[in-house]
């Protein structure tokens, strides 16, 4: 039987807002407590997050926990897991005609269960635990401490939830709702670094939106704020998942695009361009509001922040007076 002292000793880390840095970090920590405070071979947590199923699964053998997309709806055991708000014990899972067909914790031999719904607001979730076939079963004792673990997870996970989204309002343009001009500083700062450190390729697009002046005078300033909307989403669907766009200013955007010489960058800005080129925003057909770009390439126009995003710039005020709708290379293009 645990000691109290135990007990504490684990909530008490679970609380310290220290302990779990991130979600992973802290889920990692509930699971090596579980597997140590219920004496079982494995843990698993369900739940979800940006509106997907995971699963973390940790075993006695394994250093760190595995994590797999998970089909929560796979069995009539799931099913119900969902639905109700209490513990839910099996003394042989493999037994059990509600679990069939599921591997419920990978590399045990399903024998007794117990699982504890949690929930929490981005959708279902349960924490589970596993012992082999031929263990004794889970206890009503284990069964109230594994209860109380949730309800700490539960907390914590919360609490992990309220700071990432002070942390994502803290980078994000209120506007755009894209990353903002802090934010780019500070993240085109650390991809020179990289850039540097590697010998790699870094290039940015500078983007304006052309004629903006002139929607907004006819149709109104917040019909130009939706607009500025629309088109940052519209530019992020162009770039690849590790690519950044971020609010530069008033009307101007700028896209990081890291392992990007200058081809590939005219190449993703020129996509960037057409994009814009060919969709109808609201009151207007396509072509009518449209974006000139500069871009600038490390190390070649700039080796800083500063230099790098002087380079695109000259080259977007190039576009611009070369008559808008298109794209500039920097002043190294002609070196």
């Amino acid at each position: 039987m645990l000691s109290r002292e135990r007990i504490i000793e684990t909530l008490l880390e679970l609380s310290d807002r220290t302990s779990g840095r991130s979600r992973r970090d802290l889920l990692e920590k509930v699971l090596r407590n579980a597997l140590a405070l219920a004496e079982c071979d494995g843990a698993t947590i369900v739940v979800t997050h940006n509106r997907q199923a995971e699963r973390f699964v940790l075993r006695r053998a394994l250093a760190v926990p595995d994590v797999e997309p998970f089909e929560a709806n796979a069995s009539e055991l799931m099913r119900l897991l969902q639905r109700i708000d209490r513990p839910l014990a099996s003394s042989d899972l493999s037994a059990d005609p509600r679990s069939a067909g599921v591997a419920w914790c990978p590399g045990v031999d399903h024998g007794p269960a117990l699982f504890v719904p949690m929930r929490l607001r981005e959708g279902p979730a349960w924490l589970g635990l596993f012992r082999r076939r031929g263990q004794p079963p889970f206890t009503p004792e284990d069964t109230a401490l594994i209860t109380l673990l949730a309800a700490w997870t539960t907390m914590a996970l919360e609490n992990v939830r309220l700071s990432e989204s002070l942390e994502r309002l803290a980078v994000t343009d209120d506007l755009t709702q894209v990353y903002n001009y802090r934010f780019l500083k500070s993240a085109l700062r650390r991809e020179i670094k990289r850039a540097g450190r590697f010998a790699q390729k870094l290039s940015i697009v500078m983007l304006d939106v052309d004629n903006l002046k002139t929607y907004n005078d006819k149709h109104g300033h917040l019909r130009g704020s939706h607009l500025l909307r629309e088109m940052a989403g519209l530019l992020a669907g162009q770039v690849r998942s590790f690519d950044l766009v971020a609010k530069y200013g008033g009307d101007e955007f700028t896209a990081i695009l890291p392992q990007t010489d200058r081809e590939g960058a005219k190449v993703v800005a020129e996509r960037m361009r057409a994009a814009v080129e060919k969709h109808a925003f609201p009151l207007v057909g396509p072509g009518v509001i449209t974006v000139s770009a500069g871009i600038g390439v490390f190390p070649t126009d700039g080796d800083d922040v500063a230099s790098l995003i002087q380079a695109s710039d000259h080259a977007l005020y190039t576009a611009k007076r070369a008559g808008r709708n298109r794209v500039e290379l920097g002043e190294a293009k002609a070196a």
